[in-house]
């Protein structure tokens, strides 16, 4: 398998697709509760690894022609909804606080 280096942290976001191929769908539909999920789920990883994912995310946004459907196995989702929920999570996490955060900085 290819050295992805630094991508690598995009499987995390993508590994939920595996259960929301519909991403789109399910955002309109259980816009609130998929929010306060995503919310809690990103506040899970550490500061590392959350500071790592908006880093990646931004790149993604930035370079909206490569393939991410590469990066794990069994994903589904177009790359065009991809880019979408990488949007929408990146929006989600700068406008969201984790717990302990402000007292971390």
């Amino acid at each position: 398998m290819e050295n992805l280096g630094s991508l690598n942290i995009l499987r995390i976001p993508l590994a939920n697709l595996w259960d929301v191929p519909a991403v789109r769908q399910k955002m309109e539909t259980d816009a609130a509760e998929f929010a306060q999920w995503h919310q809690q789920w990103y506040c899970s990883y550490s500061d590392k690894a959350r500071a790592d994912m908006r880093t990646q995310l931004g790149w993604a946004l930035e370079n909206p022609t490569y393939n991410f459907q590469q990066l794990l196995p069994r994903v589904t989702t177009s790359n065009e909804d991809i880019l979408f929920y990488f949007t929408y999570l990146l929006q989600l996490i700068e406008q969201g606080e984790c717990p302990n955060e402000s007292a971390q900085q």
